[in-house]
């Protein structure tokens, strides 16, 4: 059983680290969905993290749908990135039909190899998911971060369910999307090997800064993983 915690400061890695999640996905600006890290926090989270770290690609706030200047950025910031000693990368993208534009993806991925891959939840509004969810297999993806279409990943699990069926041993299904160390053991339960969340407290959507990953509640979601065995 895999926790990731994603994160957006140090203070969030250091919690992740002592936590013992398994893994982080890094980012910035967590508030607005989050953004391609600084290389002042890629520097900054590699000289203090022990676990591997995932880096969120993403150029700009807002929907998915990039144009040229959107897919030239993504493509600067894989390969700074890429100068980091990290192990994944997570990306994106639909076309204005809310389809993956798996052209555009393949060059990413090509950019990105040898290192992990995780689509994120630009899956999440994709038209016809199981046709997107071959079509990333296909690729070589080695998961999808989802909330199974839906607000909230406890809402989709049923289409979460039936993605991990469909993937079988090809790529992992990753939930992610509002779970908490209160609902996460239905994730366990029901077969999943991962999980992804912020493990931020309930008070900490009324500001305006970015979350803090809290401590106990990750030590809380750790702890239920362990009585899971996959």
């Amino acid at each position: 059983m895999l926790i990731e915690i994603c994160c957006s400061s140090i203070e969030s890695v250091n919690n992740a680290v002592k936590g013992n999640s398994q893994r982080i996905e890094l980012c910035e600006d967590l508030i607005n969905d989050g953004l391609t890290p600084s290389p002042e926090l890629l520097s900054a989270t590699v000289a203090a993290c022990s676990i591997p770290i995932h880096v969120l690609i993403r150029p700009r706030r807002g929907n998915f749908i990039y144009d040229k200047a959107d897919i030239k950025a993504t493509e600067l910031a894989i390969e700074m990135v890429k100068s980091y000693p990290i192990q994944g990368m997570v990306i994106g993208i639909l076309n204005e039909k809310h389809q993956v534009p798996f052209d555009v993806v393949r060059e990413w991925v090509d950019q990105i190899q040898p290192l992990d891959l995780t689509f994120h939840r630009a899956f999440d509004v994709a038209e016809n998911p199981m046709e997107t969810l071959k079509g990333l297999i296909d690729l070589g993806f080695d998961r999808i971060l989802t909330s199974g279409q839906e607000p909230s990943a406890v809402i989709g699990l049923e289409l979460l369910k039936k993605l991990k069926a469909e993937s079988k041993a090809h790529l992992t299904i990753m939930p992610g999307g509002g779970i908490t160390d209160k609902n996460c053991s239905v994730f366990f339960e029901n077969g999943f090997k991962e999980v992804h969340l912020s493990a931020k407290k309930g008070n900490a959507l009324k500001t305006s800064k970015d979350p803090i990953s809290d401590l106990e509640i990750i030590k809380s979601v750790v702890t239920q993983s362990e009585k899971f065995k996959i």
